[in-house]
């Protein structure tokens, strides 16, 4: 017979395996990130070389107003910056580096490319003035190119060259004028210059530029380093061993065959008031994606060469940036929301409550009234700031946009959520404290307690990582702000909201009787171990090219590829949970019936972690799928199969699972909702891989063989093979529009059925009789 001393050792090993790894990973993160600050590009004075007096082009104050400026236009929604950001306009990096190098050279006669390759990547920066030189000839084609970006950005309609502005604009899906001021353009204008100076000047020392020779540009001499080749075939090489190595561990498991038991554990929780109130949570996070969906579908359509009929007066305040970036952050709010509702749920079941603790009700109400704020707020100050009716610009910052993809609200509204978040965390250790400080445990109650310290520390870290989008201000050098804003996007949504679904998932199936409390503890923690372990370093994929040094190209490699591993076999994953499902189709656990929906979205969930995490993520994580892809169409298939097939169907089952819980006793008719939910996920399918997918193959290949301004230009947007495949995509949208109005149908007749008593498909007799 096993001791209780034996049985706790996995446990304790397990716990050992995580700290290791979040010590040691975020020691490598420290490390790496002291690097990055002192690699990062200067913000020098531009001057033109051999001239007296009135020799600046642009001051470095030039260029911290100018990012300020393009952040408040929308920053990254509007185009990109060194390939980070919206793919509809041009990445202004590359736009910028091929039209002043074809101007450039337009001055110094066609012969002279050698000469010019040699000036451009020449580094004259001079830390102890912080000044920088560039030639007379490279200043006229500066000069030049500026005129025409102010005219693109303050609605002349021909350029100084003949350009068709207005039809560029369409093309681009770009506001008819962004800015009013002329002289804020041309700022706007030398953070432009700086970010393609940075990816055509060799750092000091080495023949690579500051941002490891990108963009792809043969008129600069940027071409692919030796270390972006090498570090890319590492990657794949420790991706096929990773997966051979999680293959033998698994390989040595049993298969899981579940033996409910015969009633529903979970038909004797009392549902208290404070669980109660998190319904409207649920129902909150239905109306944020059902508005996802919608400025999906009108993001789609503007795309496609112009408005297409829409009416100027809806596009020009509506415009592609406000609603992309409404879309974005609709998601975003849409996936915490559902997190935090269930953890809010949850709570007092994992406590051990019958009742709720002092305020837990009030708490959980003023909190859901602060995120309606936040977002309501967040929103009309993104569409103010974007309409440029913020005359301040620190004012643009703080109340309506930061210009930073998936961070985009103002900083105001961002510390009201942080607020937000701390206020949740003592809302749930309000709940769950009796379950930490228990003292009597038996074995079962042993393996629970080390889930709820899970649940805690996932909590913890929910509410801790989301304060490091305060860790940059608007002049912060743009490598640095990335650094940090992808602790946001990817520790804060893909690793630690990752670890609390793994505990939640894990003490659901406790809860209903089919896992052991000890092997659902071991099992999460080792599930947490292999995410983490590629999931922290692995952040620095996004990195590659943003202005950083060789090393994070090598850590992001290795570890992004590490990462994928753990994906790559999520078929075992969904492999549990269609047993439980078949577990349900006995006579003596129907009961598990009640449950079908939401286990039905881990399932989903499973297959898009596999596909569109892994299997479209790692086409684009080897630093030389990245040179060629970023920001482009396939960046979008891989963020559509992750953030929304991973994180929107994640929430989706935690939002039914809020409603279920909540009402156990209520007959269920599914029918409607589960042919939604298939319905939604072949939509899925369909978008991408008859549209958003063949676009992006055809895009790598003309940034291969044309460079990457080219596969981002209209010359790409306006090809009839991209508006084809475009249209293509309305197959999958309209699919997925469906499937999703037929899941929030089903969502609002459970609503009417609860306040007002209607019979719809929530509540008809069907699939179960209690």
């Amino acid at each position: 017979m096993r001791t209780m001393k034996s049985l706790e050792a996995p446990l304790r090993q397990g716990w050992m395996m995580v700290g290791a790894i979040f010590v040691c990973g975020f020691a490598l993160m420290g490390i790496t990130g002291r690097e990055l600050y002192r690699h990062v590009p200067p913000i020098p004075t531009f001057r033109v070389a051999g001239l007296e007096g009135h020799d600046v082009i642009f001051t470095d104050e030039d260029v911290l107003m100018g990012q300020e400026i393009w952040q408040s236009i929308g920053g990254q929604q509007v185009g990109s910056i060194w390939g980070h950001g919206s793919l509809q306009a041009p990445d202004w990096t590359a736009d910028w580096l091929h039209r002043e190098a074809v101007a450039t050279l337009a001055i110094m006669g066609p012969l002279k490319g050698e000469q010019y390759v040699a000036e451009v990547r020449n580094n004259t920066h001079d830390n102890s003035t912080n000044e920088a030189w560039i030639t007379p000839a490279r200043a006229k084609a500066v000069a030049k190119v500026t005129k025409y970006y102010v005219a693109l950005f303050t609605g002349v309609e021909t350029g100084e060259s003949g350009e068709d502005l207005v039809q560029l604009r369409s093309l681009h899906a770009l506001k008819d004028i962004m800015l009013h001021d002329t002289e804020k353009a041309r700022k706007m204008c030398a953070f432009i210059f700086w970010s393609a100076w940075a990816g055509a000047t060799s750092r000091p020392g080495l023949s690579d530029t500051y941002t490891n020779n990108w963009p792809a540009e043969r008129l600069v001499g940027n071409y692919v380093t030796g270390s972006v080749v090498f570090w890319s075939l590492i990657s794949i090489a420790l991706l096929v061993g990773g997966i051979g190595a999680l293959t033998w561990t698994k390989a040595g498991e049993r298969q899981f065959e579940y033996d409910p038991p015969e009633e529903d554990p979970l038909s004797k929780i009392v549902v208290t008031p404070s669980m109660r109130a998190t319904i409207k949570w649920a129902w909150t996070v239905a109306f944020l994606l059902g508005l996802q969906i919608c400025l999906g579908v009108y993001l789609a359509h503007i795309s496609v060469d112009g408005p297409l009929g829409i009416p100027k007066c809806i596009t020009q305040h509506l415009t592609y940036t406000v609603a992309r970036t409404w879309h974005l952050q609709s998601a975003v709010f849409a996936i915490a929301t559902s997190f935090l509702g269930a953890g809010l749920f949850l709570g007092p079941i994992i406590g051990g409550r019958s009742k709720d603790p002092p305020l837990q009700w009030l708490g959980v109400n003023f909190l859901w009234l602060c995120l309606l704020i936040i977002v309501v707020g967040s929103f009309g100050g993104n569409i103010a700031a974007i309409q440029q009716a913020f005359e301040d610009l620190r004012m643009s910052q703080w109340f309506g946009i930061q210009g930073y993809e998936y961070v985009d609200l103002g900083r105001f509204w961002q510390c009201f959520l942080m607020v937000g978040l701390v206020l949740w965390l003592i809302l749930m250790l309000n709940a769950i404290w009796p379950a930490i400080f228990r003292t009597t445990r038996d074995h079962d109650e042993r393996g629970e307690w080390h889930m709820v310290m899970m649940f805690l520390g996932a909590a913890v870290l929910i509410s801790a990582f989301y304060s490091a989008g305060f860790m940059y201000g608007p002049r912060t050098n743009l490598a640095i702000m990335d650094y940090w804003r992808f602790w946001i996007v990817h520790m804060w949504v893909e690793g630690m909201f990752e670890v609390f679904i793994t505990v939640i998932v894990a003490f659901l199936f406790v809860k209903l009787g089919v896992m052991d409390p000890q092997s659902a503890a071991s099992s999460s923690l080792f599930t947490t171990g292999v995410f983490l372990f590629g999931g922290i370093p692995g952040m620095y994929h996004h990195n590659y090219f943003a202005g950083t040094p060789t090393m994070i190209v090598a850590v992001g490699a290795c570890f992004s590829a590490l990462e994928v591993v753990p994906l790559a076999l999520m078929g075992f994953e969904a492999k549990e949970y269609m047993a439980l499902q078949a577990a349900a189709s006995r006579q003596s656990s129907v009961w598990l019936l009640k449950y079908k929906p939401i286990l039905d979205c881990f399932v989903y969930v499973a297959f898009w972690n596999m596909v569109g995490a892994g299997f479209l993520g790692f086409l684009i994580n080897p630093p030389i799928s990245l040179y060629f892809m970023q920001g482009g169409y396939l960046t979008l298939s891989h963020s559509h199969g992750a953030l929304w097939g991973v994180y929107g169907i994640l929430a989706m089952g935690l939002s039914l699972l809020i409603l279920r819980l909540s009402d156990l006793k209520a007959v269920w008719n599914t029918k409607v909702l589960d042919w939604g939910l298939k319905i939604m996920n072949v939509g899925m399918v369909l978008q991408i891989f008859l549209s958003l997918f063949p676009i992006g193959l055809y895009q790598f290949w003309v940034a291969v063989n044309y460079d990457y301004w080219y596969a981002r230009s209209d010359n790409f947007h306006g090809d009839s093979v991209v508006q084809w495949l475009k249209l293509c995509r309305a197959a999958g949208d309209s699919t997925f529009a469906l499937g999703m109005l037929m899941v929030l149908y089903f969502i609002a007749q459970l609503a009417l059925t609860r306040h007002f008593g209607r019979s719809g498909s929530g509540a008809d007799k069907g699939l179960l009789e209690n």
